[in-house]
């Protein structure tokens, strides 16, 4: 297949890593894939980078986005012989379907956005007339799309992130990893990893590593990730104020490959989003037992993997209780471990892309 592929967001975040990754695995796959993005984009910086075909000459969220667009985005299409546009937001689906009328090219559409679609004349017209499937990120968002389309033969599939987890391999024994970054080597780390935002749930973490303390007073935490709605600084005095003992901050860490093999345990404590959760392959990939919130996809892959256990949302007693149970039994941290990791290497970037080329060639066939 020819596809082109377009991930137009104004920022680097999960969908614009699944969209990366996900055009990785298209050409592991055999298949020829352009990528477009807007120009100057933090997406179209990391195709650079990585060397993907990348196309910016169209700014899907310009001013005179539906004026001149779609005839810019025919164009492209007819150039690259394209058979199908997969399209990863709202203004690219839109742009993509009034570019594809009357031409032999499909339009398939990404979706790994936490609110359920809408059901208004012009959302219809788009995902029923003008759209060939739709692939989403949960099956709580394919039952949203059922529910608010009624099927009516609209191909959906859930199609699951994918990792080169290799690239998440310790590259020194973990008791080197944890001097490295000012750990000691024979006491527990536990780590959170993630943007400094209320949604990541830092706060109960902080409340968790204070619990866990009281029975495992050596226990390191970790939190590492840029400041965003919330400052390393509000966490630092949350933590002083509960008087958390071992907790280092360590801000954005360029090689997290790195700090994320240093751990024993992974935790991810969001009390939102995570449509697309990143950081839990990758604590599979560097064979870590996982605590982790009962949030959107974090769900499901749990479920699938066994590598962890799942607590409430906002429940930081439940977390500490977790983390306990993990540092109590090591057998038990063992085997957790192995689950995620065997479940991770089943999902790699080529099965990412097989995946999505399975959806796509169905959407073309239908």
């Amino acid at each position: 297949m020819k596809i082109i592929l377009i991930i137009d967001v104004r920022w680097y975040n999960a969908c614009a890593d699944f969209a990366i990754k996900q055009a990785q695995g298209l050409i592991l796959a055999g298949h020829d894939l352009l990528l477009m993005a807007n120009p100057g984009s933090p997406p179209a910086k990391k195709a650079r980078e990585i060397g993907l075909e990348l196309n910016e000459g169209i700014n899907f969220a310009g001013a005179d986005k539906i004026i001149s667009a779609p005839s810019k985005l025919r164009s492209t299409a007819s150039k690259f012989g394209a058979d199908i546009i997969l399209a990863h937001r709202g203004e690219s689906h839109l742009i993509a379907g009034l570019a594809a009328r009357g031409m032999r090219l499909k339009v398939a559409r990404f979706r790994g956005d936490v609110r359920p679609p809408r059901g208004n004349i012009l959302s219809r017209w788009l995902n029923l007339k003008l759209t060939g499937g739709i692939a989403v990120s949960t099956e709580r968002l394919r039952l949203d799309y059922e529910r608010t389309f009624r099927s009516n033969g609209i191909l959906c599939r859930v199609i699951y992130p994918g990792l080169n987890w290799e690239s998440m391999k310790a590259t020194a024994p973990k008791e080197d990893l944890k001097r490295k970054f000012g750990l000691k080597p024979d006491k527990p780390v536990i780590g959170i990893v993630g943007r400094l935002s209320p949604v990541k749930g830092h706060r109960y973490f902080i409340e968790a590593a204070k619990m866990v303390s009281l029975k495992y007073p050596e226990a390191q935490f970790v939190i590492a990730g840029e400041d965003a709605q919330v400052s390393a600084t509000e966490l630092q005095l949350t933590a002083a104020t509960l008087r958390v003992p071992n907790i280092r901050f360590f801000g954005l860490v360029e090689n997290i490959a790195e700090l994320i093999a240093a751990f024993d345990i992974g935790v991810v404590a969001s009390i939102g989003s995570e449509m697309i959760c990143r950081v839990l392959l990758e604590y599979f990939a560097a064979g870590l037992p996982v605590v982790a919130t009962s949030v959107n996809q974090i769900s499901e892959l749990m479920l699938l993997s066994s590598g962890g256990t799942l607590v409430p949302t906002a429940d930081s007693p439940a977390m500490a209780y977790a983390i306990n149970d993990l540092i109590a039994d090591t057998s038990f941290r063992k085997r957790l471990s192995a689950n995620g990791k065997r479940w991770v290497e089943s999902r790699s970037l080529r099965t990412l892309g097989d995946e999505t080329a399975e959806f796509l060639s169905g959407v073309i066939r239908a």
